[in-house]
C-alpha cells in the first residue's frame, strides 16, 4: 500500500509540475518557431553573410524582455529584423496619433503591418503603459533579475582520423557553458566558455580548462549614460564602411535589407572568437540631440607567427585542435580605439566615426597580385561620415569613408514608399581597390569593402492583401583582380520571390535567383585557367503549414544549375520534409526532418536552415548524393528547466569516406549528437 501511495503521489506531483510548465513551454515553442522563421529567411541566401549568432542572441533577448511598442524607438524596432524603416515609423505615428497601445494585437491597425508580420512580431513585443518604464533602484537591478545557466555537449559519433593518429590534441566532445544575468534591458552580465571538438581541455595550452572564455557587464539608460560595456562587446556604426563588427546581412528576400541598422556598442556573449572587441565601450547622451560613443579594445588574436616578432597571416577559424593551431593561438596582440559622434533631429541624423588599430609585431604579408592593395601593415586608421535623411515617404542614407593610405569608399542609398502597394530601393557603392578597412562590412558582392563599383535596384510589391513579391537586380564591376579572378571582372545578380499566405496557418513562397560573374575557369583543352563567365541559377518552392493544432509542417524543393565557362553544366536537387509536433501537456516538442539530395559537385551545392537547440543553429551544405535526417527533442519538466536532445545524420551514396586528412571518416555516413540543459532561476 505504501508503495502505491508513494507512486500515486509521485504521479500527481509530476502531473502538477507538467501542468505548471505547460504555459511556459507553449510560449517557448512559439518563440523558437518565430526565431527560426526569421533566421531561416536570411540564412539560405549564399551571399547573405549575416552572422546568425548575433541575430539569434538579440531576438532571444527580446523574447525574454519584450520591446515596449509604446516607448521603443524606430532604431530599436528595426533590430527585430522584421520591420523596415517605414513600418517602424508607422508604429511610432500610430502611438502618437492614437495614444498608447493597450495590446500588441493593435498592430493590425497600423498602416503597413500585415497579419503575417504581426505574427512574427508578437513573441518579441509588448504593450505596456509608459509609467512601467520607470527607473528601478540599484537594489532591484541587482536582485530582481533573471539568472540563466546553459550547459551543452556535442560529438560526432564516427571516429575521425585526427583521433586515431594523435593529430588532435583533445577529445572529440565539443563543450559549451554559459551563465547570464538579466534585469530587463537595464543591466546584464554573463560568462561564456567554449571548447570545440578536438581542442584540449585543461592541458596542452588550455590549462585553464576551456579553449575560449568570454565575459561582459552592460548597463543601459542610467542618467546621461546610454550604454556602458565592460568586457567583450561588438560595435556597429554607420553603414559599415569603417566599422561593423558582429556580422552583417547582405542581399535577402526583402529589398529593404540593404540599409544597415547599427546597434552601436553592445555586449557580446557568443562563442565566435573573431566577432568581438575586448575592453570597454560607452555611449553618452551629450544632449537631447547629440550622442558620443568611445571604445578601447586590447586582446590577442591568432596568427602564424613566422618569427618572434613577425607574422604573415591572421587566422580566423578559432579552432585550436592541432599543435600548429595551438602555437598560433593568441600569437599577436590587437589594439583598437574608436569614437563616434552622432547628431539627430526629427528627420535628419548624421554621424562621424574615427577608428585606429595596431597589431603587435611586424606584418609581413605574402603579397599576391589579387591582394596587392590589401592592408599589409600592422597599423591603420579610418574615418567616415554617415547620414540618414527622412523626407516624408523617402529615406536617404549613406556613408563616406577614407583609410590611412588615402583610399576612398562611398555608399549612397534610397528607400521609397512610392505607393500603397509599391516600395523601391536603390543603392550605389564605389569602393576603391586601395581602400583599407579591416573591420568594415558594408554592402558588397565581393565579400570585402574594397575594389567594387555597383548599383542595386529592388522592389517590394504587394499586388494583393495576401501576396508579396520581391525582386532586385544588382550589377557590379571589380576594377582590380580578386581571389579566383585573375583579371578585372564584372557580374550581376537577380532575384524574384513571391510569398503567398492564403490563410493564417499556411504560407508558401517561390524563388528564382540568377547570379553570374567572371571568375577563373579551367579550360578542358588548355592546362591553364582563364577568366570566364560563371552562372548559378536557383529555383525554390517552400510551403509551411499547420495540419492540426500542435503539428506544423514544411515541404521544401530546390534545384540549382551551375555553368562555368565552356565546361559542362552541373545541377543539384534537394527535397526535404519537416515536421514539428508539440505535446503541450507533457510538455515535449519534437522536430524532424528528412532530406534527399543529388548534386553533380560542390559547385552546385544547396543550403537549408535546420532547427537546433537554443543558442545554436545549423545551415549545412548539401552536395553529392545522399540523404540527411535530424531529430530535435525539447522537454521542459518544470518552468525552470529545459532539456534538448538532438541527433542528425548525413548518409552518402556516392562515397566510402567523408572529409580529408584529420577530419576524414572511413564511412559513408556522419552522425552528430548534442545534449543541452538550461536552468533558469
Amino acid at each position: 500500500m505504501k508503495r502505491r501511495a508513494h507512486a500515486l503521489c509521485a504521479a500527481i506531483a509530476l502531473a502538477l509540475t507538467a501542468a505548471c510548465a505547460a504555459p511556459a513551454f507553449a510560449q517557448a515553442v512559439e518563440v523558437q518557431k518565430a526565431i527560426e522563421n526569421i533566421l531561416g529567411e536570411v540564412s539560405t541566401l549564399e551571399d547573405a553573410t549575416v552572422t546568425l549568432e548575433v541575430m539569434y542572441e538579440q531576438l532571444t533577448s527580446y523574447a525574454a524582455n519584450p520591446l515596449n511598442l509604446n516607448t521603443a524607438s524606430e532604431t530599436e524596432l528595426l533590430r527585430l529584423y522584421v520591420l523596415n524603416e517605414f513600418q517602424a515609423a508607422s508604429i511610432r505615428e500610430y502611438v502618437a496619433q492614437n495614444g498608447e497601445m493597450q495590446t500588441p494585437y493593435e498592430l493590425q491597425y497600423v498602416h503597413g503591418i500585415t497579419q503575417e508580420m504581426m505574427a512574427k512580431l508578437l513573441p518579441f513585443v509588448a504593450a505596456l503603459p509608459g509609467e512601467q518604464s520607470q527607473k528601478p533602484s540599484l537594489r532591484q537591478a541587482l536582485t530582481e533579475g533573471q539568472h540563466q545557466l546553459i550547459a551543452r555537449a556535442a560529438q560526432t559519433v564516427e571516429r575521425q582520423e585526427g583521433y586515431k593518429n594523435g593529430g588532435y590534441l583533445g577529445s572529440p566532445q565539443a563543450l559549451y557553458a554559459r551563465y547570464r544575468y538579466n534585469f530587463g534591458d537595464r543591466l546584464q552580465w554573463g560568462v561564456t566558455a567554449d571548447k570545440d571538438a578536438g581542442e584540449p581541455f585543461g592541458k596542452s595550452g588550455n590549462e585553464a580548462g576551456f579553449d575560449f572564455y568570454s565575459g561582459h557587464v552592460q548597463v543601459n539608460n542610467v542618467g546621461a549614460l546610454r550604454t556602458l560595456v565592460l568586457g567583450d562587446f561588438y560595435a556597429q556604426l554607420g553603414q559599415g564602411l569603417a566599422l561593423w563588427k558582429g556580422g552583417m546581412m547582405g542581399k535577402s528576400s526583402d529589398a529593404f535589407s540593404i540599409a544597415k541598422r547599427g546597434a552601436g556598442v553592445k555586449a557580446y556573449s557568443g562563442a565566435n572568437e573573431n566577432l568581438f572587441f575586448r575592453g570597454a565601450a560607452a555611449s553618452v547622451n551629450i544632449s537631447k540631440t547629440v550622442t558620443a560613443t568611445a571604445f578601447f579594445s586590447y586582446k590577442n588574436v591568432d596568427a602564424n607567427a613566422d618569427t618572434l616578432d613577425a607574422f604573415s597571416t591572421l587566422q580566423t577559424t578559432g579552432l585550436h585542435a592541432t599543435s600548429k593551431a595551438m602555437a598560433e593561438k593568441g600569437a599577436v596582440s590587437e589594439m583598437v580605439a574608436g569614437a563616434n559622434v552622432s547628431y539627430r533631429m526629427t528627420k535628419l541624423r548624421v554621424g562621424a566615426t574615427a577608428l585606429w588599430h595596431k597589431l603587435g609585431g611586424s606584418y609581413q604579408k605574402d603579397i599576391r597580385p589579387y591582394s596587392y592593395f590589401e592592408l599589409s601593415k600592422n597599423t591603420n586608421a579610418n574615418f567616415s561620415a554617415d547620414y540618414r535623411w527622412y523626407i516624408k515617404k523617402v529615406h536617404l542614407f549613406g556613408e563616406f569613408g577614407v583609410s590611412r593610405n588615402g583610399g576612398l569608399a562611398v555608399l549612397n542609398g534610397c528607400l521609397a514608399d512610392v505607393a500603397p502597394r509599391l516600395q523601391l530601393a536603390l543603392l550605389h557603392r564605389y569602393y576603391q581597390p586601395q581602400y583599407q578597412a579591416y573591420y568594415a562590412a558594408a554592402f558588397a558582392e565581393g565579400g570585402k569593402t574594397a575594389n567594387e563599383n555597383g548599383f542595386y535596384i529592388g522592389a517590394n510589391i504587394f499586388p494583393y492583401p495576401k501576396v508579396k513579391t520581391t525582386l532586385y537586380f544588382d550589377a557590379y564591376t571589380f576594377a582590380w583582380l580578386r581571389y579566383r579572378a585573375m583579371a578585372p571582372s564584372k557580374g550581376f545578380d537577380f532575384l524574384l520571390q513571391t510569398d503567398y499566405t492564403p490563410q493564417r496557418f499556411c504560407k508558401m513562397h517561390l524563388r528564382l535567383r540568377y547570379d553570374t560573374k567572371e571568375e577563373n575557369v579551367a579550360d578542358e583543352l588548355a592546362p591553364t585557367k582563364a577568366t570566364d563567365v560563371v552562372e548559378k541559377i536557383n529555383l525554390r518552392y517552400n510551403i509551411a503549414y499547420t495540419l492540426v493544432e500542435g503539428l506544423d509542417c514544411k515541404t521544401h524543393a530546390e534545384v540549382a544549375l551551375y555553368k562555368a565557362g565552356k565546361l559542362a553544366r552541373e545541377q543539384g536537387v534537394m527535397l526535404f520534409q519537416d515536421a514539428r509536433y508539440s505535446l503541450r501537456q507533457l510538455p515535449l516538442s519534437v522536430s524532424l526532418r528528412y532530406a534527399i539530395f543529388n548534386t553533380d559537385s560542390y559547385a552546385s551545392r544547396l543550403y537549408a536552415y535546420e532547427s537546433d537547440v537554443l543558442y545554436a543553429f545549423s545551415v549545412p551544405a548539401y552536395y553529392g548524393q545522399g540523404s540527411r535526417w535530424f531529430v530535435n527533442l525539447h522537454w521542459q519538466p518544470t518552468s525552470r528547466i529545459d532539456v534538448w536532445l538532438r541527433c542528425a545524420q548525413t548518409y552518402y551514396y556516392d562515397r566510402n569516406a567523408i572529409g580529408s586528412d584529420l577530419t576524414q571518416i572511413s564511412s559513408n555516413h556522419r552522425t552528430d549528437a548534442k545534449l543541452q540543459l538550461k536552468f533558469a532561476f
